[in-house]
């Protein structure tokens, strides 16, 4: 009546994974269904987005000079050539690099709708102000500074919402020079949106899926959200039962003589354990661009608790006195940043194109790393030094913890802050990413499609039982016979 019955044991097995092991499995297996795609593309973007340099520099001879003992051009000198090739376009930087590499002559073109449309109603307001306030009204008009335009540097640390209309919209002009001769090597032109350069294409697969950046930005955001929840997951699910050689094989080794289920599942099992932390850092950093409240607390996180202040104003000179801007005050901003930082890797001197906006100089410490960048604001007119409270400006030696840890962001996401090393883990870790959503679908649908087929195997034992039984019965007999 009390004897042991079969499903006595399987309770047991039941009882052995936890309530906790059991949701944390249900969410790894729909989280990883429903973004898998997403993450697939973000991995597989992400990975070849990382050595950007390393292969512009094998395959675009024309960003190098062979190297001159004697000084670069000065940027009004660089600044007066291109402007001929560009005709009526008006420069907006000017960077100086490493004595073999090319100088850049940046310009910004706005779109050519919202640029129409802003200077109509530029137009308007300035025939309302001339009625109401005279001349007046004009001058004070000209001194407003641009609200929605911010400084662009050649990194991506600092992140700007840009209003419609804005650089967002526009198309970015570079031309190459020879630094010390000034001649015009090649000329590049991108934008967000349309673009024939490669790795442009590919950033805006990685940050929007090719969508327009309002749709799929967020999309990007959510599916790379869930990944750190299928990171967490994944962990709790990998841990091993018992901390014994058999187990601990299984979680840190890949066995490659099994059979193909089993080398995918260690695949997907060990590859995602020695790749988790890499990935959880890559994940992190990466949401800083997808929503303002994951930037903010994170900050907030890394200072113990002081809120980020977002100054969206930017630095603006002194409109009291204005006087037309002559781009030789560039030339002084320059030598004064070279004379402070001679073993600099890269100088960028941004040029005003209103009376408020300032003089921007970006100093590069180390070539393709942005974390221990300096910047600095110039009165265009007094060329006294600027202040402006973000965690990107000022140098990055005076940064405090937090401030620097922020400027970090793109750095570690590419991990270009450990440097070539760094890099070659990001990729390995993206490729490895882009592997999970396959390798984790290939087990959920080898259980859907062989995990039932076991009641079927009872019957050749049946028969083998029947087969031995009348071999004894022969033999039986045949001894009784003899």
């Amino acid at each position: 009546m009390f004897s042991s019955s079969k499903p006595k044991p399987n309770n047991k097995k039941k009882s052995k994974k936890s309530l906790f092991k059991r949701i944390m499995a249900w969410l790894h297996l729909w989280l990883g269904l429903a973004s898998g795609i997403i993450v697939v593309i973000v991995s597989l973007t992400g990975c070849i987005y990382v050595f950007e340099h390393e292969i512009k520099d094998f395959i675009e001879d024309w960003r190098f000079v062979k190297p001159q003992q004697k000084e670069f051009l000065l940027p009004s000198q660089l600044v007066a050539i291109a402007d001929k090739k560009m005709k009526d376009k008006k420069a907006t930087s000017v960077t100086f690099g490493a004595k073999d590499e090319a100088a850049i002559v940046g310009y910004f073109v706005e779109k050519k709708e919202e640029g129409e449309k802003a200077e109509h109603k530029r137009g308007d307001k300035r025939k309302d102000i001339a009625k109401n306030e005279g001349e007046k009204g004009k001058s004070e008009l000209k001194s407003q500074p641009n609200e929605k335009g911010k400084e662009r540097s050649k990194g991506k640390g600092e992140k700007g919402k840009k209003g419609k209309g804005g650089r967002r919209n526009g198309t970015f002009i570079s031309v190459y020079m020879n630094p010390y001769t000034g001649d015009i090597l090649n000329v590049k032109t991108f934008s967000r949106g349309e673009s024939p350069d490669f790795f442009r294409w590919i950033l805006n697969g990685h940050r929007a899926l090719w969508l327009p950046y309002d749709i799929g930005r967020p999309i990007v955001g959510v599916a790379v959200l869930i990944f750190v929840v299928l990171l967490i997951s994944g962990i709790v699910l990998w841990w091993p039962t018992k901390w014994i050689k058999s187990i601990i094989d299984k979680s840190f080794k890949i066995k490659w003589d099994a059979s193909f289920k089993r080398v995918n599942y260690d695949l997907h099992n060990v590859l995602g354990f020695y790749s988790c932390i890499f990935l959880f850092f890559i994940a992190v950093t990466g949401l800083v661009w997808s929503f303002g409240w994951w930037s903010k607390s994170l900050y907030w996180v890394t200072s113990g608790g002081t809120p980020l202040v977002e100054n969206r104003e930017s630095p603006k000179s002194d409109t009291t006195h204005v006087k037309e801007f002559k781009i030789t005050t560039a030339d002084k901003v320059l030598l004064n940043i070279k004379k402070e930082n001679p073993q600099a890797a890269g100088i960028m001197i941004s040029i005003p194109g209103k009376p408020a906006d300032p003089i921007g100089a970006f100093v590069y410490k180390q070539k393709n790393t942005y974390y221990n960048m300096d910047r600095y604001s110039f009165d265009q007119q007094s060329l006294n030094e600027i202040s402006i409270k973000t965690p990107f400006s000022g140098k990055y030696i005076e940064a405090n913890i937090p401030d620097k840890i922020r400027r970090m962001n793109y750095d570690i996401h590419v991990g270009s802050v450990l440097g070539l090393t760094g890099k070659i883990i990001a990729f390995l870790a993206s490729l490895i990413s882009a592997s999970l959503p396959i390798t984790g679908f290939i087990i959920w649908w080898g259980k859907q499609k062989f995990g039932k087929k076991k009641a079927p195997a009872a019957r050749p034992k049946v028969a083998s039982k029947t087969i031995l039984v009348s071999k004894l019965k022969s033999n039986a007999e045949q001894e009784v016979t003899a």
